[in-house]
């Protein structure tokens, strides 16, 4: 889940790529130009969060009002395209795709670069454009609030 807390207005988004591989909303990726892909990141350079349009079609929308932490909306599939959100100094989003435990307000944070959590946020010993500014729980849900610095 990826919700935006304090953005700045009017920023262009970037939906001319498409997931290589299956991921999240919320999570961090890296664009690859040759393919038009997003990537797991494999370093803290060229971010963007992900994120997806969410319209229910065919029988989906006949189901009424959805959650926006439905899984159908949530999951990005390989080959779907995505949009592409570059933060900037000075916003603050909220996301559940971060390491929570053991973070207190203020730690610096980095996005994983290896493994099945590529793209998640988790605690930094240096310092970084991340900065972990405490929960909100969100629907039940409760997601890290993450500013740019």
């Amino acid at each position: 889940m990826l919700r935006r807390l304090e953005v700045h207005v009017h920023k262009a988004a970037d939906a001319t790529f498409q997931a290589a591989t299956p991921t999240v909303r919320g999570r961090l990726a890296q664009k690859d130009f040759s393919t038009k892909t997003i990537v797991s990141p494999t370093s803290q350079e060229g971010l963007y969060w992900v994120n997806k349009d969410n319209y229910p079609t065919g029988l989906l929308s006949l189901e009424g009002e959805l959650s926006d932490y439905d899984v159908r909306l949530e999951n990005v599939k390989a080959g779907e395209f995505v949009v592409l959100e570059k933060p900037l100094p000075g916003e603050v989003y909220a996301t559940d795709q971060i390491a929570l435990t053991g973070l207190a307000e203020g730690d610096y944070l980095e996005v994983e670069t290896s493994g099945d959590n590529a793209g998640q946020l988790k605690k930094s010993a240096a310092t970084s454009q991340f900065k972990f500014r405490g929960t909100k729980v969100d629907n039940g849900h409760t997601l890290g609030r993450v500013e740019i610095l």
